[in-house]
């Protein structure tokens, strides 16, 4: 205020509090949907820049629309809403490469494992490929040693803080560690710990007991209201868009390549239940039904050359994805869910991936926890490492996650990532 009206500012600040304290929320949603709270941007970057400028794009850009909704003439904000986002950005870029040389490298957790196995090791190359996190294992035991006292001498000498324990392989480990607890030291199951930082599921844990105990409220019956007027609501939003750009998208499809504007395919929704799918085509038609195939079904690969120019250009900004609202009106898909498959894909992933079926106990999405964590997938390991984040999605589900999700996917468009 004193930049904008010096002398003046006061009575200026006074207006312009309320208002400007109620978009705030807004800059504090737009900064977690960007990651910028995720430790990923505890060192600072070219990555962390990108990041904040992203932020602050989105957060004044939905400011200075959401102040139309204020009464005509309470205030003007426009101008200082830029000019605030010019200071608030230079202010955060400051903080954050404060923050990480002065506490950044500091932050340090000596850890343990006990009992070992595929999630371990998991655990061990991702904390050799992300430092910045600040964890470093000093080893691994298969169980708790007899001899006590030289095991929390150990402890102690290499400072470890944290001991994260595999129940399924070490018989009885914890009793043992009680006696750490009251020395600072942190014990944590091993499936808690992975999911914690890798936001999935390992698929050591899998098994018919795993998910009655833990999709027992995957059906939850306020959630499921909650959530179906939601994607109604977004729905109609998001049919008006489509109806809108249907005669400009259409045009530059047909103009680009030949072939129908809207392209159908069958999926496999819920309870394994197939629907047709529409989206906007992206691809040239080498097939009498439509289809970019002459083969059978195929992935699409990175760079596919049947992808045309203007498909291109809407695979990357989700313009494609637009006639998928209908779907949601119909019920077929929800705006967050697992990316629905094609049943000729499903029919071999089912025989290759062990529970694989489990996803379709949720309703498939537009958006969704694997999308926004792991770039598209064109092979059985890809679909593999998508289930342990639609598991996790599914055994998490709830409308906060929803609206993180929602949140990262618009960062993700706007930064024109997609396939």
């Amino acid at each position: 205020m004193f930049v904008r009206y010096g002398e003046n500012w006061q009575p200026n600040w006074e207006v312009h509090l309320r208002p400007f304290s109620l978009t705030f929320v807004l800059w504090i949603l737009t900064i977690y949907g960007t990651y910028l709270y995720e430790t990923r941007y505890i060192r600072f970057g070219v990555n962390t820049l990108r990041a904040i400028g992203t932020a602050v794009a989105i957060s004044t850009i939905a400011s200075v629309t959401a102040f139309y909704i204020f009464p005509p003439g309470l205030i003007y904000p426009r101008r200082n809403m830029v000019l605030f986002a010019i200071i608030f950005g230079a202010l955060m870029t400051l903080w954050r490469l404060l923050f990480y040389k002065t506490a950044g490298r500091r932050i340090k957790t000596n850890l343990l494992f006990v009992g070992g196995g595929t999630a371990a090791k998991e655990l061990k190359e991702y904390f050799n490929q992300h430092k910045h996190l600040g964890y470093e294992s000093k080893g691994e035991l298969e169980t708790i040693p007899d001899d006590i006292e030289t095991f929390n001498h150990r402890i102690k000498s290499e400072g470890i803080k944290l001991i994260v324990v595999n129940g399924r392989r070490s018989d009885e480990p914890t009793k043992h560690l009680f006696s750490l607890l009251a020395s600072g030291v942190s014990v944590i199951e091993l499936e808690e710990f992975y999911e914690d930082i890798l936001g999935k599921v390992s698929l050591d844990t899998f098994s018919d007991l795993w998910f009655i105990n833990n999709l027992e409220n995957i059906n939850a019956e306020v959630y499921r209201i909650v959530k179906r007027s939601t994607d109604i609501a977004i729905g109609i939003l998001g049919s008006i868009v489509f109806v809108v750009l249907y005669i400009p998208a259409g045009l530059i499809i047909k103009i680009d390549s030949r072939g129908p504007v809207i392209f159908k395919q069958r999926r496999v929704g819920k309870d394994n239940k197939a629907f047709t799918m529409y989206k906007f085509r992206t691809m040239r038609v080498l097939n009498s039904d439509g289809s970019a195939e002459t083969g059978g079904a195929e992935w699409t690969q990175e760079n596919d050359k049947r992808i045309t120019r203007v498909g291109k250009l809407f695979r990357n900004t989700r313009i494609d994805e637009l006639p998928q609202f209908v779907n949601i009106l119909l019920g077929d898909m929800s705006f967050v869910g697992p990316r629905p498959e094609r049943p000729e894909f499903v029919d071999k992933l089912v025989k290759e991936i062990p529970y694989y079926n489990m996803r379709h106990l949720v309703r498939p999405g537009l958006t969704g926890w694997a999308q926004i964590n792991f770039e598209y997938g064109d092979s059985v390991d890809d679909a593999r490492t998508k289930l342990q984040y639609e598991i996790y999605y599914a055994k998490k589900r709830s409308m906060a996650l929803d609206v993180a999700i929602i949140l990262k996917t618009a960062r993700i468009v706007l930064s024109r990532q997609g396939q």
